[in-house]
């Protein structure tokens, strides 16, 4: 595990969470969205800039119903 990567996380889940309030999503739905985007990335080798995005992408999929 990379030294910077419990900040990194920590930030990103800061950023996600602002967004989140906007959408009117919780705490829970934002931390399932962003661990299982976070395993998958991990497999196929993702940058973080596709994996975050991906993690919005369904963020705003989860509001929509879609």
């Amino acid at each position: 595990m990379n030294s910077n990567e419990p900040e990194q996380s920590a930030a990103e889940m800061r950023s996600l969470l602002g967004f989140a309030r906007g959408l009117g999503l919780d705490e829970a739905t934002v931390r399932e969205i962003y661990e299982a985007v976070g395993r998958e990335a991990m497999a196929t080798g993702a940058s973080d800039d596709t994996r975050m995005a991906e993690v919005r992408k369904r963020m705003l999929a989860s509001v929509g119903g879609a």
